[in-house]
């Protein structure tokens, strides 16, 4: 149960959408407790229709009396409470910017969620998409960008949590993918040794299992 200061993070008990919020509260150093759905009837039947606000959905953070829904919202909400709007931009141009980024790293995020929620032969749409497709191309402009920089828009923002989760992915999947983008892995290297992350990534909160094993493809369980 959370205490007076703590947040509280909902979700099922799986990285899936929750990775760069934890990220971010974990940089921000908003302690957080969690709220691990198991069953459909516990968030569909007993939580969704009492949550208490327009667009109950999951994940959702519980900040005091403050209910914020939507993985989107959630990552903008915590850098503004706790005082660190730099990293939403603290600029019309920056913060356009940065919604930029996320834009961009979320369409591949999507395709790679995708990908590991394959009907088909994963294996084959996995060497596919990173000798020959979609992920190939992305990692290149990625590495191109990176080239001339330590972080995505050049100063630290929420886009990089979001990008530490799209590299997380591709490294639990195959590490080697990333050898052709060194500056892609220099990144992850970079990101994952910040203090308060690095001291996160040893907690439990730190998930490792992406999706539902019983659902996905691929989960890195």
């Amino acid at each position: 149960m959370a205490s007076n200061n703590e947040a509280t993070l909902a979700y099922w008990g799986i990285r899936g959408l929750t990775g760069a919020l934890r990220t971010a509260l974990a940089y921000c150093e908003i302690p957080f407790t969690e709220k691990v759905y198991s069953g459909f009837e516990e968030w569909f039947i007993q939580d969704k229709p009492t949550l208490g606000v327009d667009f109950p959905n999951l994940p959702y953070l519980k900040d005091g009396s403050k209910i914020i829904t939507e993985s989107s919202s959630i990552l903008l909400y915590i850098p503004i409470r706790a005082g660190k709007r730099e990293l939403i931009g603290e600029t019309d141009d920056k913060f356009i910017q940065v919604q930029t980024a996320l834009g961009a790293i979320g369409d591949f995020w999507t395709a790679l969620d995708k990908l590991c929620w394959t009907k088909g032969d994963f294996e084959k749409e996995k060497e596919d998409a990173f000798t020959q497709g979609f992920a190939k191309t992305r990692l290149t402009n990625l590495n191109n960008l990176l080239q001339d920089r330590e972080w995505i828009c050049r100063d630290l923002s929420v886009a990089d949590f979001k990008l530490l989760e799209v590299v997380d992915l591709i490294h639990d999947i195959n590490p080697s993918y990333l050898e052709a983008y060194p500056n892609v892995a220099a990144f992850r290297n970079r990101i994952i040794e910040i203090p308060s992350i690095k001291n996160f990534r040893a907690s439990s909160l730190f998930l490792k299992v992406w999706f539902p094993k019983t659902m996905a493809a691929w989960t890195n369980e």
